[in-house]
């Protein structure tokens, strides 16, 4: 009987939120999922020779320099780790038809609407150097690649009560602690469960489906404020989440008021399988309830 050779699937940035749920729930494939550390994405020529060595199938490109303040005040650095590197791994992939799959975000979309979801037709105009950059990597993979899925989701939580960027986890540590919390309730978006985005992408590969899809969990008008309202709400947590001065929460980076999307292009080929955020939310909160009791 003939073996059935293993889809080969590199993840950079494995250490991330999404790269180490991406990693549990790719385990059938033949996987190389590697940190920041194990395979640096700004060192070009090393990174090259260690794609040739393995030769993947796909690409899963999850590493990025996510804190916006931060990029903002760097440009340059965040020109490196945002765009040319992913420059670096397209070529890669052009060279060897080798499938991308790029994490972008739905911040690419900009100001245009003050509650609406948008949908991957809608004008991008990145307010950010971060979503500039992201949006900037988009542009050369649809221009340079046919075999790419990119995938805009945002508000992404979920992975390990001890990962540094688990934001349900910091507001649980942050109320438990005081009788109110502060939050913002002047930016819109769509709490994403990593967990729900790791197994899309399992069924996007597994259906090999290329093209721009926005991937985030079902929400309408749902405030930051709100969000953190609902996550100590299910924690169960005796501490009222209250609105905060916008003045207390200003940033270095111009982030758009609005990042929510609506999934159009899954929904147009019959394969959405994100959740509500409601659900999606509390059930990650009863598995975390586990954890640090």
């Amino acid at each position: 009987m003939k073996k059935i050779k293993k889809i080969k699937v590199l993840i950079t940035g494995a250490s991330g939120l999404l790269g180490s749920v991406l990693t549990n729930v790719l385990e059938t494939y033949s996987l190389y999922a590697f940190s920041k550390e194990q395979f640096d994405i700004t060192n070009f020529k090393n990174s090259k020779l260690k794609l040739h060595k393995i030769n993947p199938d796909v690409i899963i490109h999850t590493a990025a320099l996510t804190d916006l303040d931060y990029c903002e005040l760097n440009p340059n650095i965040s020109n490196v780790v945002n765009f040319l590197s992913t420059q670096n791994l397209v070529e890669y992939c052009y060279k060897t038809n080798c499938k991308m799959v790029y994490i972008s975000s739905t911040g690419v979309y900009g100001t245009k609407y003050l509650k609406k979801n948008y949908t991957e037709n809608d004008q991008i105009e990145p307010t950010t150097v971060h979503h500039k950059h992201k949006h900037e990597s988009e542009i050369l993979i649809k221009n340079k690649l046919k075999n790419f899925l990119i995938l805009r989701t945002g508000w992404l939580y979920g992975g390990s009560i001890l990962h540094k960027k688990n934001f349900v986890i910091k507001r649980y540590f942050e109320a438990k602690s005081k009788k109110i919390i502060y939050s913002d309730n002047s930016q819109f978006g769509n709490p994403t469960y990593a967990l729900n985005l790791a197994k899309q992408i399992k069924v996007l590969l597994e259906k090999n489906i290329s093209g721009t899809y926005n991937c985030v969990d079902h929400a309408k008008n749902v405030t930051r404020h709100y969000y953190v309202q609902e996550i100590i709400k299910n924690f169960d947590l005796n501490c009222q989440v209250k609105i905060g001065k916008k003045e207390n929460f200003k940033r270095a980076a111009p982030v758009s008021h609005n990042e929510s999307a609506y999934n159009y292009n899954l929904s147009k080929i019959n394969l959405d399988l994100m959740d509500d955020w409601r659900v999606s939310l509390k059930a990650y909160i009863e598995n975390i309830k586990k954890q640090i009791k």
